[in-house]
């Protein structure tokens, strides 16, 4: 290897000791935040000891009605006469079935009809707020302080029950759960939220928030990023998400936040508000916007089955609440509150039809770097995607067969850009020997050396970025593809061949004294990568093109546990890929002659002069040819910036 090929192998050697070190390091600090987080659960839990309950019915004993760990808030409603006993209802439709509690008034779970907890048919379904100690719709002062008091059932009936209570402040709530009209969304619920002033002199409702329930990870596989809490203020329109690590802080070099147990963030004016795991979700609509704010916590959880882990891979669940307006009422004043509650899954057609952007819990740009860059271009053509290949799943009936005919229909509509690319870079590997005469011949003038290649470039009619082209192309399109399989429930549990479900990993068995899956697809997948790379028209000195060769291992590495609806997706693109060089290579080979000069400098040639001319301004050296003719900008001084303004009539 040259000289440069060592500094590479050397710097990449390095990255990887430095890589180890972070990681180390990193796993050191969230243990203590993991211990921090303990102790400062251990503190709660000794300032506000739970007391058990004992609720007496008619004739009866007091049943310990006590649930959870979270202490009642100090202005916890209390029964309005005498005792009442906690009493479990359900409401039901074909696709959900909610269980309500009169204990803190509100839902304690709700299980999705139309979705298996697992494979196996006998976990039963999934069931939204399954992993918290509080009822969906409970209220709350705070963090830890959500209401468990028993509430009074006020009406009950196959449609909608109603709880109600008095506040110690002589504040009449009552809430009505109810489920939606025939023909309407099935997993959404309305809420209405009455509150009357008993007192004598007018009352303000306080700082209170109603409880939105808790979501967290259904198999150890998610991300910590797929589970999180999230509101979009109607005040710029803005979706602000945040995963359940956001809680633990974020440091480099030991200079960035510290982990917090919880948060509390404002909202200028509430569009809507939820929290999620990867596939379903908890989202309050309030039928009217207002300003306010929202807290959320995460708290440690166990998966069925899972086996003592570390603390650096224990899961985490998310809780959060979304805060009242605080409504000023006369006495005897009556206010109302009108929510929407949706239940289930995050699938793209029914949140774009409950309207008010709510389709945006997708959060398809939520890709860590590259979803700044390419933000503007993933959300539309996720939510393109995900259309497209529904469609093709109603006429042939396979999510997998779906994913390959989606896959061609991108690669047919990019192949003139391909082929153009395939061109240039057969192009540039005729010029690869005049290239290294040059970079010897001019090895100790680098600027000499730039300025002669862009003239070869020039004079062959050659742009060197033309190769790179289909890539630029082919990453919003890949991070959308990849933002919508990450999120599409509709996959969950979907077998294609071998592969059980597409929303994992297709392992096939665990190889033996490894403790390692065997995941066939993003084997092939690394293999067809090696394949259409070797058949790619060589470019670029011989350390671009070792850097290449290690290109498939690297995505091997990266995707090997990715959900194999992605591992398909890339497959079939290389497997399309080969086909299209294949085809490409049987082509007469382009010419490479020198072209005419309309104005004897070619494009490259003249960008570059430019850039020197800026460079050589910017250091106060001599100013560029024809730089003096240039439109001045108006904070520079000069005739435009001393003319006076004209005054709007």
């Amino acid at each position: 290897m040259d000289r440069t090929a060592w500094i590479v192998v050397t710097l990449c050697v390095a990255g990887l000791l430095g890589w180890g070190w972070w990681s180390t390091k990193e796993a050191g600090e969230y243990a203590a935040q993991q211990r921090a987080w303990q102790e400062y659960q251990q503190k709660l839990a000794a300032e506000n000891p739970v007391v058990e309950e004992k609720v007496e019915a008619a004739g009866q004993p007091g049943a310990d009605a006590a649930k959870g760990t979270g202490a009642a808030t100090p202005s916890a409603a209390a029964p309005a006469e005498g005792d009442i006993a906690v009493k479990e209802l359900t409401l039901a439709n074909d696709e959900i079935r909610v269980h309500l509690t009169n204990r803190g008034g509100g839902i304690a779970t709700a299980e999705l009809l139309d979705h298996q907890r697992s494979l196996e048919a006998d976990k039963g379904f999934v069931v939204i707020n399954d992993r918290g100690d509080h009822v969906i719709g409970a209220l709350s002062t705070g963090p830890k302080e959500i209401d468990q008091t028993v509430w009074e059932i006020t009406e009950e009936t196959d449609k909608a029950v109603t709880f109600t209570t008095v506040t110690p402040e002589k504040l009449r709530i009552s809430k009505r759960f109810a489920l939606p009209e025939e023909g309407g969304e099935a997993h959404q619920l309305t809420l209405q939220i009455a509150v009357t002033n008993e007192n004598a002199q007018p009352w303000q409702l306080g700082n209170r928030f109603l409880y939105l329930g808790s979501a967290g990870p259904l198999h150890a596989g998610e991300w910590p990023r797929q589970t999180g809490f999230y509101f979009r203020d109607e005040d710029g329109g803005k979706v602000t998400y945040k995963g359940v690590d956001y809680f633990k802080g974020k440091k480099f070099l030991g200079i960035g936040s510290d982990g917090k147990p919880h948060d509390e963030l404002s909202i200028g004016m509430v569009d809507w508000a939820g929290i999620n795991d990867q596939y379903f979700t908890t989202l309050l609509t309030p039928k009217e916007s207002y300003a306010t704010t929202m807290w959320a916590s995460r708290f440690p959880i166990t998966l069925e089955g899972q086996k003592e882990v570390s603390e650096k891979k224990q899961l985490n669940a998310v809780e959060g609440a979304l805060g009242l307006p605080d409504l000023s009422l006369a006495p005897g004043e009556v206010r109302s509150l009108d929510f929407e509650l949706y239940l289930g899954p995050k699938e793209f057609d029914r949140l774009k039809q409950l309207g008010d952007h709510r389709s945006l819990v997708m959060k398809y740009d939520d890709t860590p770097i590259f979803g700044a860059l390419f933000g503007w271009a993933i959300r539309p053509l996720a939510s393109g995607l995900i259309v497209v290949l529904k469609t093709l799943h109603n006429w042939v009936g396979s999510w997998g067969v779906s994913i390959i005919l989606v896959t061609i229909l991108i690669r047919l509509v990019i192949w003139p850009v391909y082929a153009k690319s395939t061109r240039t870079m057969k192009r540039m590997s005729k010029l690869t020997p005049m290239m290294t005469e040059i970079k010897e011949k001019y090895k100790d003038d680098q600027e000499r050396q730039s300025k002669e290649l862009m003239k070869l470039y020039g004079e062959y009619g050659v742009n060197p970025l033309g190769g790179c082209l289909p890539m630029f192309i082919q990453m919003p399109v890949f991070l959308a593809f990849y933002g919508m399989l990450w999120r599409a429930v509709e996959l969950r549990h979907e077998n294609f061949l071998w592969i059980a479900d597409l929303s994992m990993p297709d392992t096939l068995f665990m190889i033996p004294s490894l403790n390692i899956p065997f995941n066939l697809l993003p084997l092939l997948m690394a293999g067809t990568t090696f394949i259409q790379m070797s058949m790619t028209p060589k470019s670029g000195d011989k350390t671009q093109q070792m850097v290449f060769k290690f290109m498939p291992l690297f995505f091997l590495v990266i995707c090997y546990n990715f959900a194999s609806a992605l591992a398909l997706y890339w497959t079939t693109q290389n497997i399309f890929s080969i086909f299209q060089t294949w085809l490409m290579n049987r082509l007469p080979e382009p010419e490479l002659k020198k072209r005419k000069r309309k104005n004897g400098k070619s494009f490259m040639e003249r960008m570059q002069e430019q850039a020197a001319a800026r460079e050589k301004g910017g250091s106060g050296g001599s100013q560029a040819p024809g730089a003096a003719n240039r439109t001045k900008l108006a904070s520079e001084k000069g005739d435009r910036h001393t003319k006076g303004k004209k005054k709007k009539r």
